[in-house]
């Protein structure tokens, strides 16, 4: 007989199956020629002119074409509203309000880039990083305030009423509130490294750092035995020549670092010393990130996708130390868990993740790409290996949270887990062929790098949610040991 537990499981799952399946037919649909000519093209005419209304008319020409819709938002958005379980008139209800959303923020994007299209610097910032973040995160934050009103509708989450004698304990709340700062100050935070990234990405005193960091990496490399010398912010080694930019080491963990320190501190003097680390730690991280050309070549092959790749894998690293700590407490335990893990996901990238993308590739084909991610003639812009590397990363850094956070948690949550994260990748191949192609819009290769640690956070989070519910649906039986197995 089917426990709460597995049908917990089975509507989770099937959740994020409709949702996938939602979003790709509504993107194919927004996609047929007669639909954009007849539909999605007046309507991006419309919000044109309404943008040159509200904020005037442009600085300069612009045409408003299908690459300026927001047809591929909407049909994310509809994809998730439509599939998650309520009412037809609650998820209509929700189409409309995510469609009035988009289209709205939307037209004001159109009208801000006329507005900034005389400063190619502003219109760059706000086209490629500031508009793309807000767009997501209201997206985002629209869907699961429409998820929490339609749960409270249908009258999900509410516990029965118990004895005082049975009740559960009152958990902790300070974590929580933390970790709510933590997020929104995280979300914060990034969007002002993006809007001001102009200044810092031309700034002349931020190469000066990029040309000390390749000099003290010369220093550093040649104190261990190999030969390496820098040339303003240029190292030299006999490996080749590595070039130190102001993007280099201008990485997005500098405002989730800030943001950990803002929001865990305790005291003022906590904050202080945090923020005061800020400029050595990622001086000595950049630093640090050159030394991986002194790893033998029968270890690592590029070491220039490594240099590239530097911050990708140390984050990854940070999560499943975070996990296990979360997990087993702070000790040797989650110390053993977190190595074990790396350990493990390593071996498993290594081995199995050259064919394990061919197979992704494979079928990324049967959905309509044109050609397989490592192909060279590929005609997605991937000129770190970004995309080429993300799904066998995915699947290791999917591993090592398993063991690191959850030890045995059953087969069948383990490949529910597993094949949600192989499906989002073969559907986004073809989808971000498909924009490549039409609208010749380039992935940055900041957000694929991001994505690769979010998309397993997302698949252990499916995974951890049913847990979650069950606990909170029966407060006896968990008080009493008789919850849900980790």
């Amino acid at each position: 007989m089917p426990t709460d537990a597995s049908r917990s499981r089975t509507r989770a799952v099937a959740f994020a199956l409709r949702a996938v399946a939602w979003s790709l037919g509504l993107f194919g649909l927004l996609r047929l020629d007669w639909v954009e000519v007849h539909g999605v093209l007046p309507i991006t005419q419309l919000q044109g002119r309404l943008a040159s209304r509200l904020c005037g008319t442009p600085a300069l020409p612009i045409e408003t074409t299908l690459a300026c819709s927001g047809a591929d938002a909407v049909a994310l958005c509809l994809g998730v509203v439509l599939a998650y379980p309520a009412t037809w008139r609650m998820r209509l209800a929700g189409a409309g309000g995510g469609v009035a959303l988009i289209l709205g923020l939307n037209t004001l994007r159109i009208g801000t880039l006329g507005r900034a299209v005389a400063s190619p610097a502003w219109f760059e910032t706000l086209h490629v990083y500031l508009w793309p973040a807000v767009l997501t995160l209201a997206i985002a934050g629209y869907v699961f305030a429409w998820m929490r009103a339609a749960d409270r509708r249908r009258g999900v989450g509410a516990a029965p009423a118990l004895p005082l004698s049975q009740a559960a304990p009152v958990a902790v709340r300070g974590p929580a509130r933390a970790t709510r700062r933590f997020v929104i100050l995280t979300a914060a935070l990034l969007l002002v490294f993006i809007a001001a990234s102009p200044i810092y990405l031309e700034n002349a005193r931020v190469l000066v750092v990029a040309a000390f960091i390749a000099r003290a990496a010369a220093a550093a490399l040649r104190l261990i035995g190999v030969e390496a010398s820098a040339a303003a912010n240029v190292l030299w080694t006999p490996r080749g020549g590595f070039l130190v930019t102001q993007e280099c080491i201008s990485t997005p963990l500098i405002p989730v670092y800030l943001a950990a320190v803002l929001a865990y501190s305790r005291t003022w003097r906590q904050r202080v010393l945090g923020l005061a680390a800020t400029a050595p730690l990622f001086v000595g991280l950049g630093i640090a990130r050159l030394l991986v050309v002194a790893l033998p070549a029968a270890l690592v092959g590029s070491p220039t996708f490594l240099v590239h790749a530097f911050y990708q894998l140390l984050l990854a690293a940070v999560v499943v130390c975070v996990a296990a700590a979360w997990r087993h407490g702070v000790g040797g335990t989650a110390l053993r868990r977190a190595l074990l893990a790396m350990l493990l996901g390593s071996v498993l990238v290594h081995w199995l993740g050259p064919p394990y993308t061919q197979a992704v590739a494979w079928a990324a084909q049967l959905l309509g790409s044109a050609a397989p991610i490592v192909a060279a003639s590929a005609p997605l812009d991937d000129p770190q290996g970004a995309i080429a590397a993300l799904p066998a990363f995915q699947v290791g850094l999917y591993m090592a949270l398993i063991v690191a956070a959850f030890g045995a948690i059953g087969w069948r949550r383990f490949l529910a887990g597993l094949a949600l994260l192989a499906l989002t990748q073969v559907a986004a191949l073809p989808v971000l062929h498909v924009v490549a192609t039409h609208s010749h819009f380039t992935l940055h290769v900041r957000d694929v790098r991001a994505w690769a640690v979010v998309g397993p956070l997302l698949a252990i989070a499916t995974v951890a949610n049913v847990d979650w519910r069950l606990h909170r649906a029966t407060p006896v039986a968990t008080a009493l040991g008789g919850g849900a197995r980790d």
